[in-house]
C-alpha cells in the first residue's frame, strides 16, 4: 500500500492511498477530475500521476510544461521507494511517499517466463498512463517524420550531385566511377559497425551521418573551395583553405548528431563512429569525381592508378582527420566539466584541420616526397589512431562490465549474459546460432543492445551523480530494465 502525505500548503497533512492494483492510479493536479486536487500556482491542471505497474509504484510526469521532481531531480517516469520526496513544480508543493510494504520486485524473481497476467498489467499501464510497453515494442527504431524528410532530402541532393557529375563527365564515366567509389564504402562501413559492437547506433542516424558527409559537406566545400581558388590560387586553397572548410563542415555534422540525437551519442567510441561515417560519405562522393576524371583522361589504367592511391593507400585519410573532431565531441559528451565541453571539440577540430593540411601539403609535393611522407608520417599516424580506437573500445567493454555487475547481483541478467555482452566472439556466435529464426534473432539482438545501453546509461548516471549534474540517461534506465526483463524469456538462454 502506498500513502502520500502533503507537507505544505493549504492541504498540509492530507494523505492519499493507492493499492497495488493495475486498475488504480492517483492523478495529481488542479483539474476537477484529479484524485489529488491541489490549488497551488506551481501545479498544472494535470501535473503528475502515480500508478502501479511491473511490481512497482511509478511516478509519471504528464508533460504539462511544469516539472515533476523526485528527490530534487526532474523526472519523466521513475519508480518510487519508501521515503521519497515528490515536488510538484520546481519550488512548489512537496509530498512524502510512504510504502508500508515494499512491492515485489519482478526483476529479482528467478522466473523463466513472464505470465500473461503480468504482460497484461504492463500493457494496461503503458496504454493508459504512458509507461514504456516492451511487450509491444517491435525492436525497430521509432519512425520520425523529420528524420524521414531529412534522409529523403539527402537522397535527392545526392542524386542531383551525381547528375551534375554525369553532365560534366559524361553518364558512362559518372556511372563507372560511382560503382568504384560506392562499393568499397560498404566494406569500410562494415568496419565501423564492427567497432560499434557494444551499443550499435541506429541505422537512420548512421544514414544521416553518411548523407551529411556525402551531400551537405561536399556541396558547400566545392562552392567555397572554388571561391578560394579564384581568390588565393590552387596551392594555398589546397593546403590552407580547403582543410579548414571541409573539416569545419564535417565537424558541424558531428555536433548536430551530438545535439539532435543525444540519446544515441554516449561516448568517445560513438564520436569516432559518427565522425568516421560522415568522413566516409564525404570521401565516397569526392572519389566519384576523382575516379571519373581519371577514367575520362587515362581510361581504366588511369582509373586504377587513382583507385590505388585514393581507394587502397589512403581510404583512411578523411576518416583519420574527422575522427579527431569526433574524439573531441565524444570527450565533451562524457565530461561534466563545463570548460572541457568547449575545449575538447575545438581541440579536436583543430587537430583535424592540421592533419588534413599536412596531407594536402604532401600531395602537392614531388611523388618521391609524397611517398616518403606517406610511409614515415601518415602510416605511423594511422597506426597510432588504430591503437587509440582499440583502447577506447576496450575501455567501453570495461565500463559495461563494471556497471552491469550490479544488474547481475539484482537478478536482471546472469553472469553468462554479462560476459557474452562484452565479448565480440561470444555475442557473434550467439547471434549466428539464431540465424534462420527471425523472431529469436531479433530478440537476441535487442537484448544485447538493451543490456549494453543500460550499462552506458548507468555509467552516465554515476558520473552525473559524482559531478552533481543531471543526465538524460537517467530517464532511460527503467525503460531499458523493463525491456531486458521482458526479453529474458524470449532469448533461450
Amino acid at each position: 500500500m502506498l500513502k502520500i502525505y502533503i507537507n505544505d500548503g493549504m492541504d498540509s497533512g492530507s494523505e492519499y492511498l493507492l493499492a497495488p492494483d493495475p486498475e488504480g492510479y492517483l492523478l495529481i493536479g488542479r483539474g476537477m477530475d484529479c484524485h489529488v486536487r491541489i490549488s497551488h500556482k506551481s501545479v498544472a491542471d494535470y501535473h503528475a500521476l502515480i500508478a502501479w505497474s511491473d511490481g512497482r509504484f511509478y511516478l509519471v510526469d504528464q508533460k504539462s510544461g511544469r516539472e515533476t521532481l523526485l528527490n530534487g531531480v526532474a523526472v519523466e517516469n521513475e519508480w518510487l521507494v519508501d521515503g521519497d520526496s515528490i515536488e510538484i513544480g520546481r519550488g512548489g508543493l512537496r509530498m512524502t511517499v510512504n510504502i508500508e510494504k515494499s512491492p515485489v520486485e519482478l526483476m529479482g524473481q528467478e522466473t523463466e517466463t513472464v505470465p500473461d497476467e503480468t504482460r497484461q498489467i504492463i500493457h494496461h499501464a503503458a496504454e493508459h498512463i504512458g509507461l514504456y510497453d516492451p511487450a509491444h515494442d517491435s525492436g525497430r527504431p521509432q519512425r520520425s517524420i523529420g528524420m524521414g524528410l531529412m534522409l529523403t532530402f539527402f537522397a535527392i541532393l545526392g542524386l542531383m550531385l551525381l547528375g551534375l557529375m554525369g553532365l560534366n563527365l559524361g553518364v558512362y564515366f559518372a556511372f563507372v566511377s560511382s560503382l568504384v567509389a560506392f562499393f568499397p564504402s560498404l566494406f569500410y562501413l562494415g568496419i565501423f559497425l564492427w567497432l560499434d559492437r557494444y551499443d550499435p547506433e541506429p541505422p537512420q542516424t548512421l544514414a544521416f551521418a553518411f548523407g551529411w558527409g556525402a551531400t551537405i559537406s561536399v556541396l558547400f566545400s566545392a562552392v567555397l573551395n572554388d571561391l578560394g581558388t579564384g581568390t588565393i590560387g590552387d596551392l594555398l586553397t589546397g593546403i590552407l583553405f580547403a582543410p579548414f572548410v571541409e573539416e569545419l563542415l564535417k565537424g558541424f555534422g558531428v555536433l548536430l548528431i551530438a545535439f539532435i540525437f543525444r540519446k544515441d551519442f554516449d561516448s568517445v567510441v560513438d564520436g569516432i563512429i559518427y565522425a568516421g561515417v560522415i568522413a566516409l560519405g564525404f570521401a565516397t562522393m569526392e572519389n566519384v569525381d576523382y575516379y571519373g576524371r581519371s577514367l575520362a583522361r587515362g581510361g581504366f589504367v588511369g582509373l586504377m592508378g587513382t583507385f590505388i592511391v585514393r581507394g587502397i593507400m589512403a581510404p583512411f585519410s578523411h576518416v583519420l582527420f574527422t575522427s579527431m573532431t569526433g574524439i573531441g565531441v565524444g570527450i565533451a559528451r562524457e565530461s561534466h566539466h563545463a570548460g572541457l565541453k568547449v575545449i575538447a571539440p575545438v581541440a579536436g577540430l583543430s587537430g583535424a584541420i592540421i592533419l588534413h593540411a599536412v596531407w594536402n601539403g604532401l600531395a602537392s609535393l614531388d611523388r618521391n616526397y609524397f611517398f616518403a611522407g606517406y610511409f614515415f608520417l601518415e602510416i605511423p599516424l594511422f597506426l597510432f589512431f588504430l591503437w587509440v580506437i582499440i583502447r577506447v573500445v576496450r575501455r567501453e567493454g570495461r565500463i559495461l562490465h563494471q556497471t552491469l555487475s550490479g544488474e547481475v547481483d539484482r537478478g536482471l541478467i546472469t553472469q553468462q549474459q554479462l560476459e557474452m555482452t562484452v565479448s565480440i566472439f561470444a555475442r557473434t556466435n550467439w547471434l549466428s546460432a539464431a540465424i534462420g529464426n527471425s523472431r529469436l534473432f531479433s530478440a537476441r539482438r535487442r537484448f544485447l543492445r538493451a543490456v549494453a545501453k543500460l550499462g552506458l546509461c548507468l555509467w552516465h548516471r554515476d558520473r552525473a551523480h559524482v559531478a552533481s549534474k543531471d543526465t538524460g540517461s537517467l530517464q532511460m534506465i527503467d525503460k531499458l530494465r523493463a525491456e531486458i526483463f521482458m526479453l529474458r524469456d524470449q532469448i533461450e538462454l
